[in-house]
């Protein structure tokens, strides 16, 4: 063979060293990647998880409030029916001590 193939076939496998590492370091890369990927996942199913945990205790939370909230209209309206009660008593109180001082 000719001292030109000799250099075209070993200039070709100089090329096909390069791209074999090229190759080797993108799959390197890809590999790296793919673990970043999975870790991700884990993760964002981790926080999807909490998350509706999070509705879950707010949904609670949000009955609860509710609750609160009509047990504090009874307790008002209790207090005006004890406001008026009161009053009442006062003003039969007064009718007594004003028949009494007659």
């Amino acid at each position: 063979m000719s001292d030109r193939v000799h250099e075209l076939i070993e200039t070709l496998r100089e090329k096909m060293i390069l791209l074999k590492d090229e190759c080797a370091v993108h799959r390197s890369k890809n590999d790296d990647l793919s673990t970043e990927n999975e870790k991700l996942k884990i993760d964002l199913q981790e926080k999807s998880s909490e998350i509706s945990n999070l509705n879950q205790q707010m949904g609670s939370l949000k009955k609860e409030h509710e609750a609160a909230i009509g047990q504090s209209v009874n307790l008002e309206k209790e207090a005006v029916a004890s406001e008026h009660q009161i009053d009442e008593l006062v003003r039969e109180i007064e009718y007594c001590i004003g028949q009494l001082k007659k």
